[in-house]
This record gives C-alpha cells, structure tokens and sequence, in this order.
C-alpha cells in the first residue's frame, strides 16, 4: 500500500459549505454567481436592480452558498400566502456536483415551511435536464408548462415546465 512521504504536506481539506441568509449587502457575491451559471443565449440571468428589488420585497428572501470563503451559490425565494415560489437557484460552475445545489433546494423548502407555506412552485427551462433532475430527485412534480416562456439571446423560444412540491413531504 503506497502512503504519502513524510515530506509530502497533506491535502487540503474540502472547504466548509455554508448557507447564509443573504441582503442587499450580498448582491455582488450573487451576481458574481449568476454571472458564471446562467448561459447568456438562454436569457435566465437576472440584472442586479431585478434582484436587489426583489430581495428589498417583503416576503421575499435569499440565501448564499459559500465554500470556504468563495461564493458558490445562491437561492431567490418570494413568498405569497400558502405559497411560495423558488425564483432562482444556482451554483458556479467550479463547485457543481458537489450537492450545493440540493443544499440551498432543501433549505429554501425549510424556509418555505417556517413561513408557514404549504407549497413551493417553481419553474425551469425545459432543456435544462440537470436541473430538472435535480427537482425530480428532490420530489418536485411537473404541474404545468409556459411555451415560449424562455427568450433566447438569438430570438429563439423555450418552454418553461412550472413543477410542485407539497411541503408536508418534508416531514415524511
């Protein structure tokens, strides 16, 4: 069995993952994060007046993603009576696949429970299988469908699959 020389410094440990609520005073971290994950021929991203407004929204909220000290995600939530809506998630290329993604989903649904909602909708690109994936394998269920919802940067439509999750699951 081969080990390491003496000499050799051990490898770094994995970054700690944290999830923090995040204001006004986050909105460059979160911009800096939609910026490398959302591709601009899809016309997903958000400008940082559209998301600044909306986190100064009451019954809205945010949470960021940091791994280690570096921003790796971000979620967007607005709440409506019973139900609440996921407006935006995600996670930078470089730290994907490392379940940043399920984290900051499972803590919006949390968030969603402690305000008292009942419900939490959102709605994804059709094309957009990883996060499609990511939804289905969290429990969402696809509830309806938006044609050409989607504006690409080349004037070409995409639909938008709107999907559903009955926050009683959480406590299943």
């Amino acid at each position: 069995m081969d080990s390491l020389p003496a000499s050799a410094p051990n490898p770094a440990p994995n970054p700690a993952l944290t999830i923090l609520p995040a204001d006004e005073r986050h909105l460059e971290a979160m911009m800096a994060v939609m910026h490398a994950s959302f591709e601009p021929q899809y016309g997903e991203a958000w400008s940082s007046a559209q998301v600044g407004a909306t986190l100064a929204l009451p019954g809205c909220w945010g949470r960021l993603a940091l791994l280690g000290t570096q921003e790796a995600g971000f979620s967007l939530c607005r709440a409506a009576g019973p139900e609440v809506e996921l407006l935006l998630i995600a996670v930078s290329p470089q730290a994907r696949r490392q379940g940043i993604g399920q984290r900051l989903l499972l803590r919006a649904q949390e968030d969603a429970v402690a305000r008292g909602a009942t419900e939490i909708f959102l709605e994804v690109r059709e094309d957009n299988h990883a996060a499609k994936y990511l939804y289905e394998r969290a429990g969402f269920s696809q509830v309806g469908r938006r044609p050409d919802y989607y504006s690409g940067k080349d004037g070409s439509r995409r639909a938008a699959i709107t999907m559903r999750f009955a926050l009683e699951k959480l406590s299943d």
